[in-house]
């Protein structure tokens, strides 16, 4: 097995954006601690929602770590995200034409890069997908 390690590096705005998405608005997070006080998960969220407040310049690393078998990860895979980070392709056909690769091979790349969490896709022109980078920094621990 091998660990991945993605990270994404934000400040604590944008902390607040997540918890505004998911909450939206401070208040409301307080009344869902309100209706079950035992849920550790809210409580940690006001907690660190309030911090953030007032240190909003902050830096923060969130990471999610995931293993996965050492012949599953190609170095298609990794090229595609080199790619997809840096030239910001405005879909999967243009992406196959920047690596010179057949549209069918990097759609399937792409969509096992989706399932594990790598990368999402956007809805783009004309029913295409944009594929987006999760994180800034991955790391492997071999």
């Amino acid at each position: 097995m091998i660990k991945i390690r993605m990270i994404n590096i934000t400040n604590g705005k944008g902390i607040i954006e997540k918890y505004e998405k998911q909450y939206g608005n401070i208040e409301n997070l307080k009344q869902v601690i309100k209706s079950d006080p035992e849920n550790t998960l809210t409580n940690f969220d006001l907690e660190e929602w309030e911090h953030y407040i007032l240190h909003p310049n902050e830096e923060v690393k969130d990471s999610k770590t995931i293993y996965r078998d050492y012949s599953s990860i190609s170095m298609l895979e990794m090229e595609l995200m080199t790619f997809i980070k840096h030239e910001n392709p405005k879909s999967i056909s243009e992406l196959a034409k920047l690596i010179h690769k057949d549209i069918t091979t990097i759609q399937k790349k792409i969509s096992n890069l989706e399932k594990e969490g790598f990368i999402k896709l956007i809805d783009g022109r004309k029913n295409s997908k944009i594929p987006i980078l999760n994180y800034d920094k991955i790391e492997i621990a071999i």
